[in-house]
């Protein structure tokens, strides 16, 4: 099983028979302990999205020191694992108190920004603690990072990072797939202001489902949001 690259770091430093012990402590399913994972355990390291993103702003000085910036916001990590020679990129969602509560292990081609490959993040956690993490479904990409500016809320994590880069006056939220968008994510952002952006067909049910409380925007079904966000970037040199 593959492992997220700060897990392989913390198991080299284990003596052998810790291990074992670990190991041997695994609970049948129903009877393991539920567990918070600390932000800092997905090691901040550079994957086939980062390296998409630096092609996205044009290997733009500023800006790829604005990516390492993300990189440390949004706790991007990698594991060893990889697709095309690139690895595979960890997307942890992260509560507001700072615990890794769900996520993705996503390989990006890293051209054109499609997602290769997608795969649970807890594929990846489960071999290092050897019991089931704490799990949140109704938690956004982004959310820890929630301020008191506008929310602009987008499919595709990708696509929350290019928003950042592009209007970093914005807290961008994803939530991977438009199915993922749940009540009770949105009763989160209640008296904020608030923009969804729809990329597919998902337009009809956002719309449907929060278009009486907030505002939907379908125009980017047939409008590339990324190309926009990367236009806008590259237009603007830096933020």
């Amino acid at each position: 099983m593959h492992k997220c690259i700060n897990c392989i770091k913390r198991i080299a430093d284990m003596e052998n028979q810790d291990l074992k012990g670990m190991s041997a402590s695994k609970a049948a399913p129903n009877d393991r302990m539920l567990t918070g994972i600390p932000k800092q355990d997905i090691g901040c390291h550079y994957s086939s999205l980062t390296d998409y993103l630096d092609k996205a702003v044009g290997y733009n000085p500023k800006m790829l020191s604005t990516i390492d910036d993300l990189i440390m916001q949004f706790h991007l990590g990698a594991v060893t694992k990889q697709v095309n020679g690139h690895h595979g990129t960890v997307l942890p969602r992260i509560s507001r108190n700072d615990k890794v509560v769900g996520g993705s292990v996503l390989y990006f081609d890293t051209g054109s920004g499609a997602v290769l490959q997608r795969e649970a993040l807890v594929e990846h956690l489960y071999s290092w603690y050897c019991f089931s993490y704490y799990v949140d479904s109704e938690v956004f990409f982004g959310e820890h990072l929630l301020s008191n500016k506008p929310v602009a809320i987008v499919q595709e994590e990708k696509t929350a990072l290019l928003g950042t880069l592009a209007e970093p006056t914005v807290d961008w939220l994803a939530v991977g797939e438009g199915s993922n968008l749940t009540k009770g994510m949105m009763s989160k952002l209640a008296g904020r202001r608030v923009v969804l952006f729809p990329d597919d067909m998902s337009c009809d049910y956002w719309t449907e489902q929060f278009g009486k409380q907030f505002k939907v925007d379908c125009g980017f079904v047939n409008r590339d949001i990324n190309r926009y966000l990367i236009d806008t970037i590259r237009g603007r040199g830096s933020p």
